[in-house]
């Protein structure tokens, strides 16, 4: 389960350029968006290898395409004198985040059982999901050579 997830959070990097020119780079996050959703869908079911493979496998997917996403458009936020403190503080609170919700989530998943865990984060992900629909019918923001 462990090697699947990984592999669907890097493998999709490799197709990212042909995914965003064949649906935007907004279809790619809405798409993410929606592997998220799936992802909790599929893990509320249950609690069987079928389901944490599955869950698992869309969170791995939803996270790669949220995170090229929103690299490719943090450049479009700052001006070029602002590069490298932008970039950095937002290195810093990514993988920041990212650390508490994985050291977290085992806690949590100990203490509160699979489906408390899914149903903890449902509400980040329905707002996660709602922002980018919204951010969907937005002008498209132009986004400047690196």
């Amino acid at each position: 389960v462990i090697q699947s997830h990984i592999l669907a959070m890097y493998l999709p990097s490799f197709f990212a350029a042909r995914t965003i020119r064949w649906l935007g780079l907004r279809g790619m996050m809405l798409l993410g968006s929606v592997a998220y959703l799936l992802c909790l869908g599929i893990g509320v079911l249950g609690a069987e290898w079928m389901h944490f493979e599955g869950a698992l496998i869309l969170l791995g997917i939803g996270w790669n395409f949220m995170f090229i996403g929103g690299t490719t458009l943090l450049p479009t936020t700052y001006r070029p004198s602002e590069r490298f403190k932008v970039q950095g503080l937002n290195e810093a609170v990514v993988f920041g985040l990212q650390a508490f919700g994985s050291l977290s989530a085992g806690w949590v998943l100990y203490v509160l059982g699979w489906r408390a865990l899914l149903l903890l984060i449902a509400p980040a992900v329905a707002i996660q999901f709602a922002a980018t629909w919204y951010y969907m019918r937005e002008p498209a923001p132009q986004i400047r050579n690196r």
